[in-house]
C-alpha cells in the first residue's frame, strides 16, 4: 500500500499550486526585465540628448566668440541680426585652409546663422546660405543681447555679450519605451523669462527635456 501511494503522482491541487508559484515567479522575472529595458532606454535617450545639445552649444560658443573678427578692418564683420530666435554673425577668418583673414566675408563659415526650424537647430553658412542641422529634437532656442553695461539691447553694434538658451528633448516619449514621466516644468533663460513650457503651443509633457544656458562674451565686438 505504501509503494502504491508513492507512484500516484501529483494531485490537482498540487499542480494548481505549482502553476500559481511558477506564474508569480515568471511575472516577477518579466517585470524586472521590462524595468531594466526601460532603464537602459531612458539612460540612452538622456545621454544622446545631453551630448547632442552640449556639442551644439560648444560649436555656437566658439563661433559667437569669434563674431566681429576683422583684423584688417575692411570686412565690416560683426552681428548682422540680433533677434530672440535668430542670430546672424560674420567674421573674417579666411578660406579655411590658410586661416588667414583676407579682408572680406566671402569665404565659407565667415557668415553664420543660427535658427530653429521644425525642431531642428540649423546652422546656415556662406554667402549661398547652406543650412545644416546642428542638433535635432530642440524645442526652444533663445538669444538675449547685452551691451557693455550688461543692459539688454536690440542694436547689433552695441552687443558685447550674448546669452544663449537651448531646450532639447529626448527623441522618444516616455510611453512604452522608458520610465514613466510627465514634464510640467517652465524653462527659463538667464533673464528669468519663460521660453518654453506647458503654455507653449508645441508642448508635449511626455518628453524628457534638458535646458542649457550660457553667457558668451563677444571679444571682437569691443574693438
Amino acid at each position: 500500500m505504501i509503494g502504491k501511494r508513492k507512484n500516484m503522482g501529483f494531485t490537482l491541487i498540487e499542480l494548481l499550486v505549482a502553476m500559481a508559484v511558477v506564474s508569480i515567479v515568471m511575472a516577477a522575472v518579466v517585470s524586472a526585465y521590462q524595468l531594466q529595458v526601460r532603464g537602459k532606454n531612458t539612460q540612452d535617450a538622456l545621454t544622446d540628448m545631453n551630448q547632442t545639445a552640449r556639442s551644439a552649444l560648444e560649436i555656437m560658443t566658439y563661433e559667437i566668440r569669434t563674431a566681429g573678427c576683422d583684423p584688417n578692418r575692411t570686412a565690416d564683420a560683426g552681428i548682422v541680426t540680433a533677434d530672440a530666435s535668430q542670430l546672424d554673425i560674420t567674421m573674417d577668418i579666411g578660406d579655411g585652409a590658410s586661416f588667414e583673414p583676407d579682408g572680406d566675408l566671402d569665404d565659407p563659415n565667415e557668415r553664420v546663422s543660427y535658427t530653429l526650424n521644425g525642431g531642428i537647430l540649423e546652422r546656415t553658412t556662406g554667402v549661398a546660405g547652406i543650412a545644416q542641422p546642428l542638433a535635432r529634437n530642440v524645442d526652444a532656442l533663445n538669444f538675449v543681447y547685452l551691451d557693455e553695461d550688461g543692459n539688454i539691447t536690440a542694436t547689433p553694434a552695441e552687443v558685447r555679450t550674448i546669452e544663449v538658451a537651448i531646450v532639447a528633448r529626448s527623441g522618444e516619449t516616455a510611453s512604452g519605451f522608458m520610465h514613466s514621466f510627465t514634464d510640467t516644468r517652465n524653462y527659463q533663460n538667464l533673464q528669468g523669462d519663460v521660453i518654453f513650457g506647458p503654455a507653449s503651443a508645441t508642448f508635449d509633457d511626455s518628453f524628457r527635456r534638458l535646458l542649457l544656458t550660457k553667457s558668451i562674451t563677444c571679444y571682437n565686438m569691443a574693438n
